[in-house]
């Protein structure tokens, strides 16, 4: 089966979509063979807006992303940490931002549900080192994911727990944020 070819094409993957013949596109816009401006019709085919690809009259501008801004927005984080402040841990975060935390069973899905659970984390004087480190580049994200090791204090004692890690960063209105961030132990092998 060939996909039609109606609309300007859009950077991503091609799918079929067997029950009416269209062509669709996922959106990542992954800078993948130094492709920097993303545009084309992404509205006839899908229900809702897309969130990261532009419409037909827009073009993506990318802002710079490196390895060295992975570790440094990486340190922000590890520095708001050591501040004990929640309020300056969240502030690193989307106002949407998703948090699947280390130590809890509970997504939080905001930036005041992030501050809520760093109120509590802090408490155990939480910091990170990374022991291992992937970064993928794309337009106005960044995604750095690998393992680490948090040092945290328990009644004075203090814990060395390795864990896996993923940051995706996002620069919204030209401030790099964390929009998402998943922290999960080591499982025991």
């Amino acid at each position: 089966m060939k996909p039609l070819r109606t609309r300007p094409p859009v950077s991503g993957t091609l799918f079929f979509e067997s029950t009416s013949g269209k062509e669709r596109r996922s959106l990542s816009v992954s800078l993948r063979g130094g492709r920097q401006p993303v545009s084309g019709d992404t509205t006839a085919s899908f229900s809702t807006a897309p969130i990261d690809t532009p419409g037909v009259a827009e073009t993506a501008v990318c802002a710079p992303a490196t390895l060295r801004l992975a570790e440094d927005l990486f340190d922000r984080w590890n520095e708001a940490l050591r501040s004990g402040n929640a309020q300056r841990v969240s502030r690193c975060c989307t106002e949407d931002a998703v948090l699947l935390p280390t130590v809890s069973n509970v997504p939080r899905l905001s930036r005041a549900e992030i501050q809520d659970y760093f109120e509590h984390f802090l408490k155990r004087q939480p910091l990170g080192k990374i022991n291992q480190r992937n970064v993928r580049i794309g337009c106005n994200k960044v995604t750095g994911a690998g393992m680490y090791t948090l040092r945290i204090v328990d009644d004075g004692k203090t814990e060395y727990v390795p864990a896996r890690y993923t940051f995706v960063y996002e620069n919204r209105d030209g401030e790099w944020l964390i929009a998402h961030h998943h922290s999960s132990l080591m499982p025991v092998s």
